[in-house]
């Protein structure tokens, strides 16, 4: 009787990338040597590396000024836990956290999104609604 190797895996598993046929970092900048652009890829490197210091410092000082400069500070650091998302990692909802501070659920919710804003961040995703997908 014929014996057959069957896979042990199933068909739907996940396989590892494969990244054996990209350039190797030693590789591009061989490559970019002989070709007399190591000078212009190191600028295109460290001229990407100064935009996105440039951006997290900027990013920094608007948070510190946001949190800074508010009357309320315990509000401010609240409202930001819900712009950045974090919130949804508590077991304290949008109205709790309202409640604490003695204002509406909804007038919090509108701190939250003016800050969305002022921080050029992305809306929680407990703020999306179904109908944002579609538009």
């Amino acid at each position: 009787m014929a014996q057959y190797n069957l896979p042990t895996t199933s068909p739907d598993a996940p396989v590892p990338p494969d990244f054996s046929r990209f350039d190797s970092v030693d590789d591009i900048i061989r490559d970019a040597a002989q070709w007399g652009m190591l000078e212009e890829l190191s600028d295109r490197l460290n001229s990407a590396q100064k935009d996105d210091y440039k951006r997290f410092h900027q990013i920094i000082r608007d948070i510190a000024f946001e949190l800074a400069g508010a009357k309320n500070r315990a509000l401010a650091v609240d409202v930001f836990l819900h712009a950045t998302g974090i919130a949804e990692f508590s077991s304290c909802t949008l109205r709790d956290y309202a409640a604490t501070h003695g204002c509406s659920h909804e007038w919090f919710r509108q701190q939250v999104l003016g800050m969305c804003e002022r921080l050029q961040l992305d809306l929680p995703a407990s703020f999306r609604s179904e109908f944002d997908d579609a538009a």
